[in-house]
């Protein structure tokens, strides 16, 4: 089954996690893999759309299959209150079950996997500003590390002061038989998860004491991954039964050249279509500029967002209504006074609208200049 992704979550200009989503006709399907950063309402609109659409659709069983270091408290929140609308959510864990991920595992029933690797501790947070303000952060952060107690104490059935005991002398770390035994999942599977690069990193990052180990499991990992059997191989590659490996590698070689060609390709091809977008959407804003539909000043903020969605950008701006020129609209309201500037005096332009009196210096210089002799031979 493919998956579709929804949400990146980014940090440092790079990706570090993302979620997943797929549905079969009786269940859907979830994947978050990585860090769960910064959550947007972009992010929560594209969850809940896609979640909305499942139950429409009649599904109501959900699975997530999870391997993250944690991440953020109000996404982790946001992704298990959206979950929580369909009747049965499972949750499968991988490599990883660290820190804010764990809030997730303890809402819904979870499986790991026999060499998850798991960590939980108080939740933290970065605070600054004058004491008020330091003071109302604070008692966030007690709020939250209320809420991650009682969501353990539900989980695994012990008392609030238990769970702090656990984390009293900083991360506390299980292997998926503590997880199991301490009450944090449900099952362990049979099957060990793969460890990949990312995995270990996070190990690393989030200062496990296991972090070593699993770097011999990933590259022990990675070496099989790569010893295909020459029938699949032959498979891959369309060849006959009895091809040497010397036909093999020439056919990887190959398919290797081929597959360099289409990455080329495709690389210019979207390089030419960014480029055509980019042409696109300057072209609309400068209409709308020349349209008096927006200002000047405003050119950088539509024109990024023509980039990354023509069709809804032209729509909008096509909506707004040409600002007039005022100097060429107003009318002079002191009484007595003709509405038809071709009878106003250079009094009537100074006293009413010298705007309009610069323009007609520009556009009429021959007018301004007769205006200004009447004035100064008046005096």
């Amino acid at each position: 089954m493919q998956m579709a992704k929804l949400i990146s979550f980014w940090e440092g200009g790079r990706e570090v996690g993302r979620l997943e989503a797929a549905a079969s006709e009786s269940i859907a399907r979830f994947s978050l893999v990585g860090r769960i950063y910064e959550w947007t309402a972009g992010a929560e609109s594209q969850l809940r759309g896609a979640i909305e659409k499942t139950l429409t659709d009649g599904i109501k069983k959900a699975r997530l299959y999870l391997s993250s270091e944690g991440g953020s408290v109000f996404a982790t929140y946001e992704i298990a209150n959206l979950l929580d609308r369909f009747d049965d959510v499972k949750i499968e864990v991988g490599a990883l079950m660290l820190s804010a991920a764990t809030y997730l595992t303890s809402r819904f029933h979870t499986t790991v996997k026999k060499n998850t690797q798991g960590m939980i501790h108080m939740p933290t947070t970065t605070v600054s500003g004058n004491a008020k303000e330091l003071e109302s952060d604070l008692k966030l952060l007690y709020n939250i590390t209320a809420n991650y107690l009682e969501a353990y104490a539900d989980k695994t059935g012990k008392t609030t002061e238990e769970i702090k005991n656990l984390w009293k002398d900083g991360d506390h770390w299980m292997d998926a038989a503590a997880l199991e035994k301490e009450g944090f999942v449900d099952a362990v599977a049979t099957a060990p998860a793969p460890f990949g690069e990312r995995d270990i990193k996070a190990l690393v990052a989030c200062g496990s004491p296991y972090a070593s180990r699993f770097k011999s499991v990933a590259k022990m990992q990675t070496q099989n991954e790569g010893k295909m059997d020459r029938e699949k191989l032959i498979a891959l590659y369309g060849l006959e039964a009895d091809a040497s490996d010397e036909e093999i590698l020439q056919a990887a070689r190959k398919a290797k050249v081929e597959a360099l060609k289409y990455k080329e390709a495709e690389t210019r091809r979207k390089a030419g279509e960014s480029a055509e977008q980019a042409k696109r959407a300057t072209e609309l804003v400068e209409t709308a500029i020349k349209d008096k539909r927006i200002g000047a000043d405003r050119r950088g903020v539509y024109e990024k967002l023509a980039a990354a969605d023509y069709k809804s950008t032209k729509t909008a701006l096509e909506a707004l209504t040409p600002v007039p020129q005022l100097t060429k609209a107003l009318k002079s309201s002191k009484a007595g006074l003709a509405t038809d500037r071709g009878a106003w005096s250079l009094d009537d332009y100074l006293d009413n609208d010298p705007e309009a009196y610069e323009e007609l210096k520009v556009e009429s210089p021959q007018q301004a200049k007769a205006l200004e002799d009447a004035y100064f031979n008046k005096k």
